[in-house]
């Protein structure tokens, strides 16, 4: 009886222990894996920085949009040294190795191939091609993708376009930041936690940008679709080559079409677990001859005291919480009949309390829902407002300030979650008033509320995302012309319904059925904002309240707001 237990005890704890240090090992790695990918972040935007601030700089399109024919040679001579200066400058950033500007041919600095180079010189080459037919403004790519290839460079550069301040159409010249390749090698070789693990960066063409091995035993996995789809996913896939098994990760990196992939060897991991088996057995002999020598001596003794604990549970599990144990011992068995009995007393007491837990799980997750407020629309504000104050536009900065200004004004609300409806309406308006500043009065709002329903009250921040949605995936996904967006509201019996109509793209059938079913998890985008509103009014009022939906592709989608009548008073919030 005790060596059949031990087998087994040893069989499975073998097997979880398995389990756990495979759990350990492929969590590591997905931390570093992780890590890298934040660290390759930063360094891929510390660059990206720079070359905005070189492609904006006042001074170089100054000089760029020179006309050569009436470019004085006293002024090209001063303007090469200028250039000569300030792009040196940048290279002293440990990340940017070498800085080249690509400038009119008919400049007569344009061949001083230091710093300055001729646009002719780009030619035919891969990065221009790419600027050319994708109609990019960057391109990332290796020393290949110019026409000055050198296998001895062993560089990777960010090719960026520089616009006509006046003309965004026109390419007054390029840039082109050069990084040394290590940068990028020395990060991914930190995720090789184990022997035999292999990470690398694969750009959208199926081109190894760099790798931490050898990158002819990874060619097997080159297979764009399958590393897109392995990126949509948080944990390592599971797939085989060579009738081997392997773990793989791969994940997007922002601001390039670039993947960064791990493949980890299963053979790795179970040479790690078996050099753990030896101890594990070695414990297991030790722990069970000493329980074979203890066992008899201990389960006597034990055996009645724990037969009275057991039946005890059998009372409380059948709702009885007055059964108490008496108890004479002050060994750990005797402790568990006192815990026992400390236990029943506190019993009512307990669920009571966890009732009241719940009440507060359920608020705050719900302030956590309202507090999801999408960034991104504040970002572009500001960005228009950046654009703005370039183009020295002070009537509208101080119109499009004012107007950001009372929208997160009602927006925080003093901190309440409820507002009134014509608050809400009031947000609205102010939203889509911002939109048209971006959009040059692309879209029309038209209100028809009931008034006799402005003073009901509504969780802040409904409205909003939807008409973000029907701007973006509707008006402005139907391509050029303007758009109109109507707010329907009245109210029935007992209920209030907001209808949100706008006569853009529309949704596609498939698209719809996931919003109909109410599988808001799988939209992404704008549909995650529709799934918090959704929980928010589900929480706050129950199943029977929420979104519902209505699109015809190509001509416009409703989205219809189902609420309770709660009238505004002084003491809501």
């Amino acid at each position: 009886m005790i060596l059949v237990p031990l087998t087994t005890l040893f069989g499975y704890t073998y097997t979880k222990m398995s389990q756990i240090i495979e759990s350990n090992i492929l969590d590591s790695t997905k931390q570093a894996f992780d890590q890298s990918i934040d660290f390759l972040t930063y360094k891929i935007y510390r660059i990206f920085d720079i070359s905005n601030s070189l492609a904006i700089d006042e001074n170089i399109t100054n000089i760029l949009r020179n006309d050569p024919d009436s470019y004085l040679l006293s002024n090209q001579i001063g303007d090469l040294a200028y250039l000569r200066l300030f792009l040196s400058a940048y290279e002293n950033d440990s990340d940017v190795s070498n800085i080249s500007l690509y400038v009119n041919n008919n400049f007569i600095y344009s061949n001083d191939n230091k710093h300055i180079f001729s646009m002719d010189s780009l030619n035919n080459s891969k990065a221009i091609n790419i600027i050319n037919t994708t109609n990019s403004r960057f391109v990332w790519g290796t020393s290949n993708y110019f026409n000055n290839y050198n296998k001895s460079l062993d560089y990777i550069s960010l090719f960026k376009t520089v616009k006509n301040p006046d003309n965004f159409a026109e390419d007054i010249g390029y840039l082109k930041l050069n990084f040394n390749k290590t940068l990028i090698e020395d990060i991914i070789t930190k995720i090789n936690s184990l022997p035999n693990t292999i990470s690398y960066i694969i750009n959208s063409e199926g081109i190894i940008i760099c790798s931490s091995e050898n990158t002819d035993d990874i060619k097997f996995l080159t297979d764009l679709d399958k590393i897109q789809s392995y990126s949509t996913t948080n944990s390592f896939i599971t797939t085989s080559h060579n009738s081997k098994k392997l773990y793989i990760k791969s994940s997007s990196i922002d601001k390039t079409d670039w993947y960064l992939v791990t493949i980890l060897p299963e053979s790795s991991v179970i040479a790690k677990i078996n050099s753990q088996r030896i101890y594990l057995f070695l414990i297991l002999i030790v722990c069970g001859g000493t329980s074979i020598a203890l066992a008899f001596y201990f389960v006597n003794s034990i055996n009645k005291r724990l037969s009275k604990v057991i039946s005890g549970m059998r009372c409380v599990q059948s709702g009885d919480f007055n059964h108490f144990i008496e108890n004479d011992s002050n060994d750990e068995l005797g402790e568990l009949i006192d815990s026992y009995n400390y236990m029943i007393g506190k019993m009512s007491i307990l669920i009571e309390e966890q009732y009241k837990l719940g009440k507060s799980v359920k608020n705050a997750e719900l302030k956590a829902l309202q507090s999801q407020i999408n960034p991104h629309f504040l970002y572009n504000t500001l960005d228009m407002i950046n654009w703005m104050s370039y183009k020295k536009m002070n009537k509208e900065i101080s119109v499009a300030v004012n107007t950001l200004a009372k929208f997160y004004k009602l927006s925080l609300n003093k901190g309440k979650d409820l507002v009134s409806i014509k608050d809400e309406l009031q947000h609205s308006n102010l939203y889509v008033n911002i939109q048209n500043m971006r959009y040059n009065n692309r879209i029309s709002l038209r209100i028809n509320v009931d008034e006799q329903i402005y003073n009901y009250l509504i969780p802040k921040i409904t409205l909003q995302p939807i008409l973000e949605n029907a701007i973006n995936h509707g008006i402005l996904g139907k391509g050029e012309g303007n758009g109109l967006i109507s707010i329907l509201g009245y109210s029935t019996n007992s209920d209030i319904v907001l209808i949100i109509a706008d006569d853009g793209i529309g949704i596609k059938e498939d698209k719809l059925n996931l919003l109909l079913s109410n599988n808001l998890s799988s939209v992404k985008g704008s549909g995650y904002g529709l799934k918090n509103i959704n929980k928010r009014i589900k929480l706050l009022y129950g199943e029977n309240y929420g979104l519902s939906f209505e699109s015809n592709y190509g001509y416009g989608t409703k989205v219809k707001i189902t609420i309770p009548k709660i009238e505004k008073t002084d003491k809501t919030f």
